[in-house]
């Protein structure tokens, strides 16, 4: 099978068809282009040769040997939501990615759509590893380990969290929608046990409409991440009691996107799954969550 490769060759001479010159080394043995023709490449063998510019043949497009994340891919040309590979310090991940929110290009790295997966409960290697089916429509955590690589490879990188529904009782909107826009996105490695060590809200012009610019996740940075069988809080009831579990605690937080989804202990505040979107007095428990990356180029 050949395929066109974007070059021709007229009067004896060869370019690529924006004009731009190449050499000659892939062409096989004894092939003349004395006469307008195109370049093909042979897929079996990957050598160049010649055809009429007018056969119908598939085209080999540019593009990199690996995509490091989300928004490679879609800086490629390919803009359609799904499941992509990319590989990061020379590991291959599966991600999916998000083509259409926002600009696209997003990292999907958690999602939670019901309470069948209680997440606070998973251990230190589940959570640094992830867990569950990546997707839209599946709870999943991508893993500590590929959120550190993909916050540490750019110097600037922004975090998107989405949330939908408020399951809190009497809920002043129980079907609303709150997101918000976070900027210097970056954990640590596992030596520091996955700390948060960067995450900026541009305040007081505020992307989003999830929080006042106070209360919110920016109180968790400098935290390290805990799990129930590694409680780097020095109050392990935010665990234990709170089940808090599987986020980035110091003597709590003040939003837990991981936590338990379903509680019977209490009624109200911060516990569980929960995230403060105005003050002490406007507190919410999500039905669906989000959280996305991308590099802020």
């Amino acid at each position: 099978m050949h395929y066109w490769t974007g070059g021709q060759c007229r009067n004896g001479n060869c370019s690529w068809v924006d004009g731009s010159s190449f050499d000659f080394e892939s062409f096989g043995e004894g092939i003349s282009y004395s006469h307008d023709q195109c370049i093909v490449s042979s897929f079996q063998e990957g050598r160049w040769s010649v055809a009429d510019c007018n056969e119908e043949k598939c085209f080999v497009c540019e593009t990199r040997i690996a995509m490091s994340d989300c928004a490679d891919w879609y800086n490629a040309g390919y803009t359609e939501d799904g499941v992509y590979n990319i590989v990061v310090k020379g590991k291959l991940y599966k991600v999916y990615c998000d083509m259409h929110t926002a600009g696209g290009g997003w990292v999907m790295f958690q999602r939670r759509v019901d309470g069948s997966d209680p997440f606070w409960n998973h251990n230190w290697t589940e959570f640094r590893n992830g867990f569950g089916k990546v997707g839209p429509n599946s709870n999943f955590w991508l893993g500590n380990e590929v959120l550190h690589q993909l916050t540490a490879k750019d110097r600037n990188v922004t975090l998107r969290v989405e949330m939908r529904g408020d399951r809190t009782l009497n809920a002043k909107n129980p079907n609303g929608y709150w997101w918000n826009h976070y900027f210097e996105f970056q954990i640590g490695p596992e030596e520091t046990s996955y700390t948060l060590e960067g995450l900026a809200i541009n305040w007081p012009n505020i992307e989003g409409n999830a929080s006042t610019g106070w209360y919110d996740m920016t109180y968790s940075v400098g935290a390290e991440f805990s799990t129930v069988d590694r409680i780097n809080d020095p109050r392990p009831d935010c665990v234990t009691d709170r089940k808090m579990g599987g986020w980035w605690l110091r003597n709590c937080a003040l939003a837990t996107l991981n936590g338990a989804y379903n509680m019977t202990k209490y009624s109200s505040g911060g516990y569980g799954m929960f995230w403060i979107i105005n003050g002490m007095d406007y507190i919410i428990h999500p039905r669906e969550t989000t959280m996305m990356l991308r590099p802020n180029h």
